[in-house]
């Protein structure tokens, strides 16, 4: 063990030492089974379990039981695809050909041949193999080297099976088919049960399993599936995953969405293979997690306590599948759950941006459950669909937009027809408070703004959340202005992830040079010291502004102790937002305010404002209160719009050496005010707070 971790393991509860001393060695103690249960599960045992004669009656059986598609429906499905999404075939059967040429965009990778047979144990971006050992004996956060255990792991998801599925109902062509059958024999002769890095992850594994179901579905009927040895074989191997999902299940003293996942898995498993007794203890143990999760791992208000818009698509996402898979087979979901999942939905609506895109705030992986439609990455307005039609809400829809392929695969052929009988209309989406999860949004009818003020995340640990109180994102005058950075990397760079974590990758005050949370060591890449605890936050609402204000306790550890509270107001009438900051303290001290721009915004200092322009918009920054003081400059940064990847982009930089206290002032606008006129609007914005 290193120093660094001997440090993190030293802090923890003595409770929690002996669960996880406990928990280690009964992982240690399996090592035996996984040699053997491969070995002692046979195509007689699996029928005898699931109470089938012969492997080709069970895969009938199988593939008539409920799900999100039918083998049955398939001409009627295919036929109301095509109907609504006329342009969609083009583009599936594209991204199916790259699969069948084993081209691969993972992870930042861009496009990438891999090969007759694929590579599942390396992280092709470097070439570093994981040897095909005892999975709880892998040490595959390899922090001094660049390589990244995600590389492998996402392409082992099989989360493309879909897009082959989804060509092969398209257009009949057997080579989709052929080419699941090829990849699932290689992963099962390549991945023998707990060997490699691929089995390191019961989450991985839990995703994994889910879209080999998913394949299943859409290939059951296929000629290139009808070989009984490969039926076998493959049934054998997904039952394994169930089995190896409950004896290593990732559940520790605060569960994150690993847990959630494995329970989607068991979830998904134990509703394939609900005739054998195990899997029916899976789908019970599966769906007490997620019932469980959603009210422990979200707020009251439906915000993921993990603090970051990509994760909290990934668990409405899972939250969302289960639901649904359970709804189709028979089991009824807690109100409460729904409940939950409504206000989860109710903040994808507030975050989601005028031109669809969701905040970069947080860590983000590209973390998917499957991949059922096309969007952008960034991009979650079908989680509005699917929503407008479960809890038939005309708010949603008309955020929504369309019905988006995702909700069609996953409620079926009717659903857009189900989606055009939402009622229309509601009132737009207005500024709205998420208290208990710390996030604030404001809207005008110019402006969209995103801010942060709640606790570091994962209960105060650190976890996925950010060194990010008091940024926030902005939309003003028809494009994206001011933008968090995003998350770029975990374990393959140390330092490039804790830079994109960082107080100076966001958009806020930094004092002296200090992080708002102290970071705990370079090593600990999802903990954090919770410093600043959010104080006062609050949203007002007006007819001449809306206006968030709140502060923190970051920096009063520092001596003298400072402190910051922000106020930030969305004229009503004007396109035009107000950031005023006041530093409370004394003494003098290094203050720096960076506002990250989107790397689509070019930016142009002129005498003491800056000229931001995008696709012909323009929208002006202009210091207003203690201007003189600081000094302005554009500089070089960074913006990773998802995994793997980084943009250059520019930061706006006002920094300066002042005595404090001092209140300092900026607008945004689209239209450049005069210094006595930009002080009359603040000084108006001001009092309407």
């Amino acid at each position: 063990m290193n120093v660094a971790r001997l440090r993190l393991v030293l802090r923890r509860s003595p409770r929690y030492l002996a669960w996880r001393a406990l928990d280690s060695a009964r992982r240690r103690s399996r090592r035996p089974w996984s040699y053997a249960y491969a070995r002692l599960l046979t195509d007689r045992s699996l029928l005898a379990s699931l109470g089938a004669r012969d492997v080709d009656t069970l895969w009938r059986v199988l593939s008539e039981q409920p799900f999100f598609i039918c083998a049955r429906a398939r001409a009627q499905t295919v036929a109301a695809f095509r109907g609504e999404y006329p342009d969609a075939a083009t583009r599936i059967v594209r991204q199916a050909d790259a699969v069948l040429r084993h081209e691969f965009d993972l992870l930042g990778s861009g496009p990438r041949p891999l090969g007759a047979r694929l590579p599942w144990h390396t992280d092709f971006k470097t070439g570093r193999e994981w040897p095909l050992v005892y999975c709880m004996d892998i040490a595959y956060d390899e922090l001094d080297r660049p390589t990244d255990v995600k590389v492998p792991w996402e392409l082992s998801r099989c989360q493309h099976f879909t897009r082959l599925g989804q060509a092969y109902w398209l257009t009949g062509d057997e080579r989709y088919a052929a080419e699941f059958v090829a990849e699932t024999s290689d992963w099962i002769d390549a991945n023998p049960l707990a060997r490699g890095v691929n089995w390191a992850c019961a989450m991985d594994v839990a995703l994994r399993a889910v879209s080999w179901i998913w394949g299943f579905y859409f290939f059951a009927e296929s000629a290139a599936c009808r070989d009984p040895r490969f039926r076998g074989r493959f049934l054998r191997a997904l039952y394994v995953h169930g089995e190896f999902i409950v004896k290593y299940l990732e559940k520790a003293d605060l569960n994150g969405n690993h847990y959630l996942c494995d329970g989607v898995g068991l979830v998904f498993l134990g509703c394939f293979f609900r005739r054998a007794r195990a899997a029916g203890r899976w789908l019970e143990l599966g769906r007490a997690i997620v019932e469980q999760e959603i009210l422990t791992q979200t707020t009251a208000d439906g915000v993921d306590f993990e603090v970051s818009t990509a994760y909290h698509r990934l668990v409405a996402e899972a939250f969302i599948t289960t639901y649904e898979l359970l709804r189709r087979s028979g089991e009824s979901v807690p109100a409460a759950c729904w409940d939950r999942l409504e206000r989860m939905c109710e903040f994808v609506q507030a975050y989601t941006k005028p031109d669809g895109r969701a905040p970069l705030v947080g860590d983000a992986d590209d973390g998917r459950i499957q991949i059922l439609g096309g969007q952008p990455v960034n991009d979650h307005r079908y989680l509005l669909s699917t929503a407008a039609i479960g809890f038939e809400r005309a708010d949603f829809k008309a955020s929504a937009g369309v019905c988006w392929e995702e909700t069609f695969w996953l409620l079926g052929a009717e659903a857009p027809a189900r989606f055009r009988r939402v009622a229309d209309g509601g009132a737009p989406p207005a500024s709205a408070a998420f208290p208990q999860g710390g996030f604030y949004i404001l809207r005008s009818r110019d402006a969209h703004l995103f801010v942060d003020c709640g606790e570091v995340g994962f209960g105060g640990r650190g976890g996925h959340g950010h060194n990010d109180i008091l940024s926030f994102e902005l939309f003003l005058n028809g494009f994206n202005v001011v933008t968090d950075c995003g998350a770029y990397l975990y374990t393959a760079s140390r330092e490039w992830r804790n830079r994109f974590r960082s107080t100076a990758f966001h958009n806020t005050v930094q004092v002296d040079g200090e992080e708002l949370n102290r970071f705990i060591e370079p090593d600990a890449l999802w903990q954090l010291h919770y410093d600043a605890r959010p104080a006062g936050a609050s949203l007002q609402t007006g007819p001449r502004a809306d206006c968030f204000r709140g502060a923190h306790r970051g920096y009063e550890r520092l001596s003298p102790p400072i402190s910051h509270t922000r106020l930030i107001a969305a004229d009503k009438a004007h396109p035009a937002v107000l950031i005023e900051d006041e530093i409370g303290g004394s003494g003098r001290h290094d203050l720096v305010w960076r506002f990250h721009l989107d790397p689509s915004v070019t930016a142009a200092i002129d005498r003491d404002d800056v000229r931001l322009v995008c696709n012909g918009r323009v929208v002006w920054f202009m210091p207003i209160a203690s201007g003189d003081a600081l000094s302005l400059s554009l500089e070089d940064g960074w913006v990773s719009p998802s995994y793997g990847v980084k943009v250059p982009a520019t930061v706006l930089v006002l920094r300066g050496t002042v005595p404090i206290p001092i209140t300092a002032s900026f607008l945004f606008a689209a239209e450049r005010l005069s210094r006595d006129e930009r002080a009359a609007a603040a000084s108006s914005l001001v009092a309407a707070c």
